[in-house]
């Protein structure tokens, strides 16, 4: 059992720390992060629940290839699970002073994102067991940190817009919509599942690309002069 939970919390800590090290030029306040992170445990929850009432409304089949049903199912599943991962996000810290960058949307979005992961992962591999704690270690955690970094990116941006609703929009679309991909392989089964692994490679790369604009854009805030 001890094991079992070992392995179901190591994938969130080790992504946790992937992304940290993308920000250490002006690093976050760890309780800060362990907060979020917390936040998105605590939305997990919600969003078992939130779940479990939608498909009892409306039962969808999703066991075989290429049902439409499938795609339904995985995005009501991505835009409930990415909803309430950018509510923890939004009452955590988006008004906080320290949320001054717009990596820190980043760096907070993958923060409440492997909050919601690892508890979800602890249920999975408790009742799954060693071989289902090794599969999702390399794709589901990672694909839920990456689709908050695609999260992050937009929120990052909506911090200082002045108009943020728009740009808080497209973070949840974009995470909702990335998610739903990975969703809708793993849920057409057989060997459509497969597309699964190049959908995380690219959502890897997706996830560099948001942290190099962002330091980019931070960068430049940082060097233009305040407005007189």
């Amino acid at each position: 059992m001890v094991w079992l939970l070992a392995l179901a919390i190591a994938p969130g800590v080790f992504w946790l720390w992937y992304f940290l090290r993308r920000d250490r030029l002006r690093p976050e306040p760890r309780h800060l992060v362990g907060r979020v992170f917390a936040l998105g445990a605590a939305a997990a929850v919600a969003a078992g629940g939130l779940e479990a009432g939608t498909f009892a409304l409306r039962p969808l089949e999703i066991s075989a290839p290429f049902l439409p049903s499938s795609v339904v199912a995985a995005t009501i599943v991505g835009l409930i699970e990415e909803a309430v991962k950018l509510a923890a996000l939004y009452v955590g810290i988006f008004r906080h002073v320290q949320f001054d960058e717009v990596i820190d949307g980043i760096i907070y979005a993958v923060a409440a994102s492997l909050g919601f992961a690892t508890v979800e992962n602890v249920a999975y591999v408790l009742q799954g067991g060693v071989g289902v704690g090794l599969l999702r270690a390399l794709l589901s955690v990672p694909g839920h940190a990456f689709f908050g970094a695609v999260m992050g990116f937009y929120v990052g941006v909506a911090r200082f817009a002045p108009r943020p609703w728009p740009w808080l929009g497209v973070a949840l679309l974009a995470a909702a919509a990335s998610h739903a991909a990975y969703d809708a392989a793993v849920f057409t089964g057989r060997w459509v599942a497969l597309l699964v692994i190049p959908v995380v490679v690219l959502l890897w790369r997706a996830s560099l690309h948001y942290v190099r604009r962002a330091q980019i854009m931070d960068t430049a805030r940082r060097s233009t002069p305040p407005a007189p």
